[in-house]
């Protein structure tokens, strides 16, 4: 049986596809199947059969497995990260928390709905290529990028403190995940509705520490706390 008459009776035909369009296609075909098998049990055989060709294919646009794993999870971050950004600037700081409200209800709905492949990046899982690793620290730069972007739009000052907090919040917000999404853990039977607003109060908490005053209804900021500068040299 020729490979022409085999495509027939599988009833697959093989479209034309330009290189990237064909790549994007593997990964979102891998991140199907991460909704329901970990990371190592995505078979590079059936991401083939699904894309109707032949496994051989995939490595003209992978180099091996591992680095097809390696994009996989580059485009989860990547994904995760753009859901984490507000679609929106504040306007001043009476706006930053419903918009914070607002993205952090798209962000939890996103985890829960993906969890399976997400937990482990949550969760600190210890990855064997720095490639993986790198590709979500990248993910949380870009999220505290965006954070003092939005903050510097609206007149409040970048300092080492603002910059630390907000990661922190960062990883508060996955270790919450990783215990709410628990479910033999006591947070699981809390709502959605009551995890976005405990997130929202910790932001609110932390602000606080550096001095943000984001729980009254006008969000005055209560000190200047003056630009990031390099300390000085020690003198002897």
């Amino acid at each position: 049986m020729t490979r022409k008459t085999a495509d027939a009776v599988l009833g697959r035909r093989r479209t034309r596809m330009s290189p990237e369009a064909r790549r994007q296609q593997f990964i979102e075909l891998g991140l199907a199947r991460l909704e329901h098998v970990a990371l190592e049990q995505v078979s590079i055989e059936e991401i083939a059969a699904e894309a109707g060709v032949s496994a051989g294919l995939l490595f003209h646009y992978f180099d091996s497995k591992l680095d097809f794993q390696v994009a996989l999870m580059e485009e989860q971050a990547r994904i995760v990260g753009d859901i984490a950004t507000p679609s929106r600037a504040p306007g001043d700081l009476s706006e930053v928390m419903p918009i914070l409200t607002e993205t952090l209800a798209a962000y939890v709905d996103h985890i829960v709905e993906h969890r399976q492949s997400l937990l482990p990046i949550l969760a600190g899982v210890s990855w064997s290529d720095p490639r993986i690793r790198d590709a979500v620290k990248d993910v949380r730069e870009q999220i505290v990028a965006h954070f003092l972007q939005y903050a510097e739009n609206i007149g409040l000052t970048r300092s080492r403190e603002f910059v630390l907090a907000i990661h922190g919040w960062i990883a508060v917000v996955e270790e919450t995940m990783v215990h709410w999404l628990d479910e033999e853990s006591e947070f699981a039977s809390m709502t959605r509705d009551e995890i976005v607003a405990h997130l929202a109060t910790v932001f609110i908490a932390i602000a606080s520490a550096v001095g943000l005053d984001l729980a009254s209804g006008a969000g005055d900021r209560i000190i200047d706390m003056g630009p990031i500068v390099d300390d000085e040299p020690a003198t002897t």
